[in-house]
């Protein structure tokens, strides 16, 4: 269900950035922890599958959770911890741990950056419809929000991941840990509680001591798509889309904003 509270905040609360938005997603430090220890998870942001390391912040998240099938539990620290998450998982099985952060503000001074942005996440039809809308082509500003979740087997690793309330999801169709996923790993993205049709999804994926590979999928009308099979290693989903400010953001002073979701498990 969504939380209506929290699309608010994605309107109101901004932070002003000097560059354009990177993937953010969440790292666990084992993704097959056995019970009884702490999951530990680092926050990174960067390009690629690799990037920079931050610690927990309560200013930079609207939620901060861990799941299990029938257990919820806020993540909790304090400020400047690393890794953002070491705490007991909520239950054996699988955990869904899920970020909602704050959103933050980009200042676009030439298009041609901005327009590799959109091109390189498959959203071409955004320079056409900036045009229509009569929007400069510099000196703009684009907000942006992240979802980030991470799926981590405790112990037997039973159990399925789902939506979590999420605005913007991506919500996998199968237990990468425990189910058959051969022919490849189903996933659904879900934008305002309903699919989100026509969304490159981008595939991280970096063998065990290997060099990483990055393909993609589109999602289908009902917002489903199909990772294709890896071997052994982790796997990052990254998923951007872009939509025109709400109505009542008129005075917020953006003209887009990006929503990036990220979804992170360990390929077996």
């Amino acid at each position: 269900m969504i939380r209506l509270s929290a699309i608010t905040t994605i309107i109101v609360t901004l932070n002003l950035q000097p560059l354009g938005a990177h993937e953010f997603w969440l790292m666990p430090q084992n993704f097959t922890p056995e019970p009884g220890e702490n999951l530990q998870i680092d926050i990174k942001v960067g390009q690629d599958f690799n990037g920079n390391t931050y610690g927990y912040s309560p200013r930079q998240f609207n939620s901060f959770e861990i799941w299990g099938q029938d257990a919820r539990a806020d993540v909790t620290g304090r400020i400047g911890d690393y890794p953002a998450v070491n705490q007991p998982a909520v239950a054996e099985g699988l955990n869904i741990v899920t970020h909602f952060s704050t959103s933050s503000l980009v200042n676009w001074e030439e298009w041609q950056p901005f327009a590799d942005f959109i091109n390189l996440h498959g959203m071409g039809w955004v320079a056409e419809a900036h045009r229509a809308r009569g929007l400069p082509e510099a000196g703009f500003s684009e907000a942006f929000t992240r979802f980030a979740k991470t799926l981590i087997a405790v112990g037997d690793g039973a159990g399925q991941d789902r939506h979590t309330g999420m605005f913007y999801e991506l919500v996998a169709g199968a237990n990468p840990y425990t189910d058959d996923v051969s022919a490849g790993l189903p996933v659904q993205l879900i934008y305002m509680n309903a699919p989100a049709p026509d969304i490159q999804i981008d595939i991280f994926y970096v063998p065990e001591g290997g060099v990483l590979t990055r393909t993609k999928v589109v999602t289908d009308d009902q917002g489903r798509a199909v990772i294709p099979p890896t071997g052994p290693g982790d796997v990052m989903l990254n998923a951007v889309k872009m939509i025109e400010p709400f109505a009542q953001d008129a005075d917020v002073g953006y003209v887009w904003h990006s929503l990036w979701a990220s979804l992170t498990y360990e390929a077996q």
